[in-house]
C-alpha cells in the first residue's frame, strides 16, 4: 500500500529555525532547503518577516550539506537577520 504522503527532497540548503536554542528541535526546526546559497538567503528572509508575525522565531540557520558547514542567524525583532559570530 502507498503512503499519501509526499515527501519532498531536502535540497542542498537546509534551513532550521525555531525560537528556543537549545539541544531540541533538530528535524522539528526544519523549515525548508533551496537548490542555490542565494535562494537559501531569500527564504531565510522570508521565514524572518513572517517570524515577527505569526510564529516568533529567535534564531536561523543554513546548513549547506555539501560543504557540511552552516552559518546561524538571529532574528532580530523587526523581523531581519543578523548573522552570529561562532566560536571556533
Amino acid at each position: 500500500m502507498e503512503s499519501a504522503i509526499k515527501v519532498q527532497a531536502v535540497n542542498r540548503f537546509a534551513i532550521f529555525a525555531n525560537r528556543v536554542h537549545l539541544m531540541n528541535g533538530g528535524v522539528e526546526s526544519y523549515r525548508g532547503s533551496a537548490e542555490t546559497q542565494e535562494e537559501a538567503i531569500e527564504l531565510a528572509i522570508d521565514i524572518a518577516k513572517k517570524s515577527r508575525k505569526s510564529e516568533f522565531f529567535s534564531w536561523l540557520q543554513i546548513f549547506d550539506r555539501v560543504t557540511e558547514k552552516y552559518t546561524v542567524y538571529s532574528i532580530t525583532l523587526d523581523g531581519s537577520l543578523k548573522e552570529r559570530e561562532r566560536s571556533q
